[in-house]
């Protein structure tokens, strides 16, 4: 059996995924793409998944779980935007 590692990047948007509630990264991002105001963003930081509603360009968002402007928004995440 072969071991993958998945980057933080793809681990992060798989959890964003998980925590909003859709079953595929797909779904989420048709999600968004209907959206024009705000979506879900993450915390970088390993160990904090704090998520809020940020601006679909969101990269440096504050997060109010670990104090850092670590939150980036699934557009981001997916390298759509």
């Amino acid at each position: 059996m072969s071991n993958i590692a998945l980057s933080q990047k793809a681990l992060k948007l798989m959890r964003l995924c998980d925590l909003s509630g859709f079953d595929s990264i797909d779904d989420l991002l048709l999600a968004m793409a209907l959206k024009d105001s705000v979506c879900p963003a993450i915390c970088m930081t390993e160990g904090c998944d704090h998520t809020a509603d940020m601006e679909p360009d969101q990269d440096q968002g504050f997060c109010e779980a670990c104090g850092g402007n670590t939150l980036v928004s699934v557009l981001v995440l997916a390298d759509l935007i």
